[in-house]
């Protein structure tokens, strides 16, 4: 069986930053873009809608009717908004697969608007429909459980039910482990593969794992840092008042979200956010790429 080195593939990221300092630029600037636009859409969209309900909460007036009013209005926004997390992330992963397997064509940050990005919009939406299945599915399954433990102890069901979620959490993460190396293998192949992956990583569930909870954890690192960093600069130019607006922001209008402190924040955010991608997306590929090498040389195609 192929293997590689955990620790070799959570650093993927971090060499590719050091040897890509302008596609660092590039992504810098595609974030503050999405962030920017993000922002916008949800002041001019959803802002007097989120601003109502924020004051309900603050008020602890819940009228059911008008929440249930206010969601409906909300409901196209949210669509719109997972569309929006689809397209981008297609676009980072085609990006980050790029930046891996083709590393001299770096051009525009390795962005395209192409076929590629295509295929992996497609196969971001099959997973998502998938891992709501599983999710939906195993929930459901302890909610029956704990029902039907219920009829027999009480006691026990509120146990039954916790266990019965901790369950679904772990299936959830194990078919995403399972299916991690689709969006490389699409890319690489050209063909939407999502299961594709679940062979590739067959008896190498708990290494591939432990690479992404270590570069999780880098990522992690970097993010904490820039929160800081972010926080201090915001500070600086907003005042002390620049926690409320963080925690609680004004959605009322473009100028309320666009002041000073929080554009400081938003471009600082969107260094450190450009820092983590390629800590947190490119492992996946560098672990296809040494599967399907070690696989080549062994003479066992994959």
């Amino acid at each position: 069986m192929e293997s590689f080195s955990i620790s070799e593939i959570a650093f993927t990221g971090f060499r590719i930053v050091r040897e890509r300092p302008k596609a660092v630029a590039v992504w810098a600037g595609v974030q503050l873009i999405a962030s920017l636009v993000l922002v916008a859409t949800t002041v001019v969209m959803a802002g007097p809608a989120l601003m109502r309900l924020r004051d309900m909460g603050a008020a602890a007036t819940m009228d059911a009717a008008e929440v249930t009013a206010l969601l409906r209005r909300l409901a196209p926004v949210y669509g719109l908004f997972l569309l929006y997390a689809l397209a981008l992330n297609a676009l980072l992963y085609g990006a980050m697969n790029r930046a891996v397997m083709s590393p001299a064509d770096d051009r525009f940050g390795y962005f395209r608007l192409g076929s590629d990005e295509l295929r992996q919009f497609a196969l971001m939406l099959l997973t998502f429909a998938v891992f709501i299945g599983v999710y939906f599915t195993t929930i459901l399954l302890a909610v029956v459980l704990a029902a039907v433990v219920g009829l027999v102890t009480k006691a026990a069901a509120f146990l039954v039910a916790v266990l019965a979620t901790l369950a679904a959490i772990c299936a959830a993460i194990f078919v995403l482990v399972r299916l991690s190396l689709a969006s490389a293998q699409t890319f690489a192949t050209r063909k939407v593969n999502l299961f594709g992956s679940w062979a590739l990583t067959r008896g190498r569930f708990w290494p591939i794992f432990g690479t992404y909870i270590l570069a999780f954890a880098f990522a992690c690192v970097v993010l904490v840092l820039g929160f800081v960093v972010s926080f201090a600069l915001a500070a600086i130019v907003g005042g002390g008042d620049v926690m409320a607006k963080m925690v609680r922001p004004d959605f009322s209008s473009l100028a309320a979200m666009f002041s000073p402190a929080l554009l400081a924040r938003m471009v600082v955010s969107a260094v450190i956010t450009a820092l983590a991608w390629p800590v947190i997306l490119t492992p996946p590929a560098a672990i296809y790429l040494r599967l399907v090498a070690g696989a080549a040389a062994a003479g066992n195609p994959c």
